[in-house]
C-alpha cells in the first residue's frame, strides 16, 4: 500500500544541506515516492530561493530580511512570505507540514526545532546547534509533545541505524568517526599559518563553510559527541571519537557482548538525508554506492588532543553543562567568521574558545538560574561580544 505524501518544510534550503535535501526530494519524487515541499526558508540568497520556489511551488517561505520578503511578495503574490526568526518558527509550525528538515546553521536553528516538536512534527535535524546549545530543551520538548526526531548528520544517522540492532541499555560505547580534516599530519608549528582556502579544502566531504572549518579544528566532532549524548541518552564517558581518514565507516556501536556494528556508505550526505526523509522505510537510490573492492585499507587512529585542542575545550563546556555549550558555540561562530575574513589565525579559533569558556566559568557559570531559551540566547549574545574582541 503506498504511503501518504510527506509534506516537507526545509529550513535553510539554500545552504549545502538544504540544496542536497531538495535534490533528494526530487530524486525520490521521480522514483515514485510521494513528497510535497510546502515551505522553504533562506537567509539572503534570494536568487537561489526564487529558483527553488519555481521548482517546488511551496505555500510559504521565510527570508532573513523584511525588504527581501517584500520583494518576494511582489514577485510571487500567491505566496505566504515571512521574515526573521518569527518567520522560521511559523514555517516550523505549519499545519500543512508533517516533516521539518532543519538545515539552518547556528543557534538560530534552536527555536524552530522546538517549535516543530511542540507542534507534533517529525524533525529531521541537521542543525547541530539545536542540541549543542539547547539539548535539555529539545529532549524536554520530545517528552512533552507528540513530535519525533530523526538525525541527518551522517555520524548520527549511522548510530541511529546501528542502534536498531539492540537496546541503549546494551550499549558499551558509541564510536564517532572523524576524517581528521586537511591538517591531520601537518606539523603543529605550521598550523598558525593555515590560510582559509586550505582549511576549506576538506579531503572527503562537500559542506558549508563553517562546518568545514569546524571539521578542521575538530570542533564539529565535539559538537557531534554532545548531539549523540542527547539523541541517544548515552553518558559522555561512553562516547568516543576515532580518526578514520577514509570516511567510509560513519560511526560504530559496541554492545556489551563484544559485538561492534558499523554503518558504511559512500561519503555523500544525500544518503543520510534520504534515510531521514524515508524513515522508517528504506528505498532504492541512484546515489553513489560504496565499492568495497576499491577500499584498499580502512585506517583508525586516536584523536590527538595536542593537534585538536578545541575538541577538548568544547567537551569541557559540555561537561560543565548549563549555558556553557551555548557560549562556546556562539564564540565559535564568531571566531570562524573572523578566521575566514583574515582577522584571526587558524590557531586563534581554539585559543579563543578556551578564553571564552574561562570567562564563562568566572561570570555566567556562577548563575544558578534555570535554563530557558531566553537565558541561552542571552549567553549567546554575551559570548559573541567576547569573541569579537579577542586577539592572538
Amino acid at each position: 500500500m503506498p504511503r501518504a505524501s510527506r509534506r516537507v518544510v526545509v529550513l535553510g534550503s539554500t545552504g549545502s544541506i538544504g540544496v542536497q535535501t531538495l535534490d533528494v526530494v526530487e530524486r525520490l519524487t521521480h522514483a515514485g515516492q510521494a513528497f510535497t515541499v510546502v515551505g522553504l526558508s533562506a537567509g539572503r540568497n534570494i536568487d537561489r530561493l526564487s529558483d527553488q520556489i519555481g521548482r517546488f511551488t511551496p505555500r510559504a517561505v521565510c527570508v532573513a530580511d523584511s525588504a527581501d520578503a517584500e520583494s518576494l511578495r511582489r514577485r510571487f503574490p500567491a505566496l505566504d512570505v515571512h521574515s526573521g526568526n518569527q518567520g522560521l518558527e511559523a514555517l516550523a509550525e505549519m499545519s500543512e507540514a508533517d516533516l521539518v528538515v532543519n538545515a539552518l546553521v547556528g543557534a538560530v536553528g534552536l527555536a524552530p526545532s522546538l517549535a516543530a516538536l511542540r507542534s507534533g512534527k517529525t524533525l529531521a535535524l541537521a542543525n547541530k546547534e539545536s542540541l549543542v546549545v539547547g539539548g535539555d530543551l529539545v529532549t524536554d520538548s520530545l517528552k512533552r509533545g507528540n513530535g519525533a526526531l530523526v538525525p541527518i548528520d551522517s555520524e548520527h544517522s549511522a548510530l541511529f541505524q546501528c542502534l536498531r540492532a539492540g537496546k541503549v541499555s546494551e550499549v558499551r560505547r558509541l564510536v564517532i568517526t572523524a576524517s581528521g580534516g586537511p591538517f591531520l599530519h601537518r606539523p603543529l608549528d605550521r598550523l598558525a599559518a593555515v590560510r582559509p582556502e586550505e582549511a576549506l579544502d576538506h579531503p572527503n566531504w562537500t559542506m558549508g563553510r563553517r562546518i568545514t572549518i569546524d571539521s578542521a579544528t575538530m570542533v564539529n566532532k565535539a559538537f557531534e559527541v554532545i548531539e549523540a549524548h542527547f539523541l541517544f541518552g548515552v553518558p559522555y564517558a561512553r562516547i568516543e571519537p576515532v580518526i578514520h581518514p577514509e570516511s567510509v565507516i560513519h560511526s560504530l556501536v559496541e554492545y556489551h557482548d563484544g559485538s561492534v556494528l558499523a554503518q558504511l556508505a559512500a561519503p555523500d550526505m544525500r544518503l543520510a538525508i534520504q534515510y531521514a526523509l524515508t524513515h522508517p522505510d528504506r528505498t532504492d537510490t541512484a546515489l553513489p554506492r560504496l565499492d568495497l573492492a576499491a577500499q584498499d585499507t580502512l585506517r583508525f587512529e586516536l584523536l590527538d588532543p595536542s593537534r585538536f585542542p578545541a575538541f577538548g575545550t568544547v567537551l569541557a563546556a559540555a561537561r560543565a553543562g548549563g549555558s556553557a555549550p551555548a557560549a562556546v558555540n556562539a564564540a565559535d561562530e564568531v571566531l570562524v567568521t573572523r578566521f575566514l575574513e583574515g582577522g584571526l589565525p587558524f590557531t586563534g579559533i581554539a585559543a579563543g574558545l578556551r578564553t571564552v569558556l574561562e570567562r564563562w566559568r568566572r561570570t555566567q557559570g556562577a548563575e544558578a538560574s534555570a535554563i530557558t531559551l531566553e537565558k541561552l540566547l542571552a549567553v549567546d549574545r554575551w559570548a559573541r561580544e567576547q569573541a569579537a574582541t579577542l586577539s592572538f
